[in-house]
């Protein structure tokens, strides 16, 4: 004897829904667009700062990165950057570029990309600020200026992941 709502045909749902077809892959949306812009931009101006690094003198690198105040202390500071902390923030920076170019062209690369700068700055803000003692001669601008650059690794990392997760990084 069935019930009365044994008549009712239940739909199974997957927990984790297939991706999306070609043809949803096919349009990105606004949203994807501009976020995929704001990373390249923010990655280029991570490449930036490296070039400004090798092609300017510290004195002139800091005085465009820091205020008047801790600009003498800063450019001592940079002189004393090892190469092996200058070498992790240049993997970031480089890293970071490719995951942005490899987000516009809607591949799922771009995640372990994002993960190796982040993995990258964050050895670079460890010897920065816990083994140098960097913030004793950076401005607080300059300072809210990496926290924001750790915020947008972080962002990059989850969105690039959560793109894959929906199928439209391939």
């Amino acid at each position: 004897m069935q019930g009365p709502d044994s008549s009712r045909r239940t739909e199974h749902r997957p927990l984790h829904p297939a991706p999306p077809g070609p043809e949803a892959r096919a349009s990105a949306t606004r949203s994807q667009w501009i976020i995929a812009a704001a990373l390249f931009v923010w990655a280029l101006a991570g490449i930036a700062i490296y070039v400004g690094y090798f092609v300017e003198a510290p004195e002139q690198y800091a005085q465009g990165v820091e205020d008047a105040t801790h600009r003498s202390a800063y450019a001592e500071y940079v002189k004393n950057i090892p190469w092996w902390a200058i070498g992790a923030g240049i993997v970031a920076a480089v890293a970071r570029f490719l995951g942005a170019l490899a987000l516009f062209r809607r591949r799922a690369c771009a995640v372990p990309l994002y993960r190796i700068s982040l993995a990258f700055f964050l050895v670079a803000l460890f010897r920065a600020f816990v083994l140098a003692h960097v913030w004793e001669v950076m401005s607080a601008g300059h300072m809210a200026i990496e926290a924001l650059f750790l915020l947008l690794s972080g962002f990059a990392v989850e969105y690039s992941a959560r793109q894959r997760s929906a199928g439209i990084l391939t």
